[in-house]
Order: C-alpha cells, then sequence, then structure tokens
C-alpha cells in the first residue's frame, strides 16, 4: 500500500512508491543504463511451436534482458523499507556482510525458509551497498558476487519451493545475474541528490500514542 509524505523543503505531497519509482527510473537513463536495452519484444511474434521448442534458450536469455519487473520490485523494496509500520523491525535471518547467510540456509529444511534467507541478505546487501553504506561510492565491486549468489540461491529455493519458474523467481535471477549493475543505478541515484530522503511522513495520532506507550514500556524493562 502507498504510503503519503511531505517534502520537507516544498511541502508537496507524493507517495514514496511514486519518488522511488521516478528517481530510479531517471538515475537509469542519466547514468546511460536503461531498460531492457537488449530485449526483443517480437522474438516470438509469429513463430510456430516448433521453433520456439528448438529455441527455448534463446527466448529464456531474452527474457532476462526485461527490466521492467525489476525497476518494480526495487521501487517497491525501497518503497517498503521507509515505510514507518515497517521501519525497525529485524528479521532473523539478517547477517552481516561479512558473514555467509548460507550457514543459516544449510540448517533449514524448508526450500521456502532458505528462500527467505537467501532473498532477505540478498536485499540488504542491494540497498546497503547502492544506498546506505556510508563508504558506498568507495566500495566498488566489494560483495558483488555475494549478492549476486544471494539472489541466484534465493531463485533457485523458490522454484523448489513453488514446483518450476515464476514471476518473482525471473526477476531474483536478473538480479543475480546483473547485481554490480543495479548497485550502481543505486549509487547513482544517491550521489545526484544532496538531500536525497527529503521527506517526512504524517504519522497518525494512534501510531503516535502506539509509538510512546512502547517506548515506555522499553524504559522500563
Amino acid at each position: 500500500m502507498p504510503v503519503h509524505f511531505t517534502f520537507i523543503e516544498s511541502m508537496e505531497t507524493d507517495t514514496t512508491e511514486s519518488f522511488f519509482s521516478e528517481r530510479f527510473l531517471r538515475a537509469r537513463i542519466d547514468d546511460n543504463k536503461p531498460s531492457s536495452k537488449k530485449y526483443d519484444p517480437i522474438l516470438e511474434e509469429g513463430r510456430s511451436e516448433t521453433w520456439i521448442q528448438s529455441h527455448e534458450k534463446e527466448i529464456k536469455q531474452n527474457d532476462l534482458e526485461y527490466e521492467e519487473d525489476v525497476n518494480q520490485y526495487i521501487t517497491l523494496m525501497l518503497a517498503e523499507m521507509v515505510n514507518p509500520k515497517t521501519t525497525g523491525l529485524t528479521n532473523q535471518y539478517l547477517v552481516g556482510t561479512d558473514s555467509d547467510a548460507g550457514q543459516i540456509a544449510i540448517d533449514l529444511k524448508l526450500e521456502s525458509q532458505k528462500y527467505q534467507v537467501f532473498r532477505t541478505n540478498a536485499d540488504f546487501l542491494l540497498f546497503h551497498l547502492g544506498l546506505f553504506s556510508p563508504q558506498s561510492n568507495i566500495l566498488g565491486d566489494k560483495y558483488f558476487d555475494k549478492g549476486g549468489w544471494y539472489y541466484r540461491s534465493a531463485a533457485c529455493s523458490l522454484k523448489h519451493a513453488r514446483g518450476g519458474r515464476s514471476g518473482l523467481s525471473d526477476v531474483l535471477e536478473k538480479l543475480s545475474l546483473k547485481f554490480g549493475k543495479y548497485v550502481e543505478i543505486l549509487r547513482y541515484m544517491k550521489n545526484r541528490s544532496s538531500n536525497y530522503f527529503s521527506f517526512h511522513f504524517k504519522f497518525s495520532e494512534e501510531e503516535i500514542a502506539r509509538f510512546q506507550k512502547q517506548l515506555s514500556k522499553e524504559s522500563k524493562s
């Protein structure tokens, strides 16, 4: 669900999804990394069933060049991270950048749990390296291989859990193949603004009261 916010400087209102979508897509263009550059939208048009079956590998590779779904995924994840109702929630599967999420996944029996482990840590690395690390501009390609492996493992576990390929598994696979590219786009998006997170949320009275109650409990514990 979109969250409305107000820009601190202009006092104009917007939604988090719209905010991040506009800036991410603009960064792609300005950084000369346009979406779906190598994608052929008519590759399968008018082809026979025999041709499609014999060119399955080529079709799969072409599908992986389509990036609008990746744009949407990144936009939604960014919007979710700054949602005041989810900010501060910790995930039991999250590990540090120098740790290995695979050490957690290896002890899990369900593929759905392994998927959560790898996806959680893949998303964390993507946004940590691209946006939130104070050293994002000097890290270079450090952790790129790990981020790609996390997304690849997440895609594999998801396919096993659901019994086959899905739209989400395709997105995760695309992120695994071009992890560094998306980190670089996020870095560009961050660097092109002097006050990137220049907005604030309007909390309801109920949310403020609930937050105050939580703080009161924690201060007494």
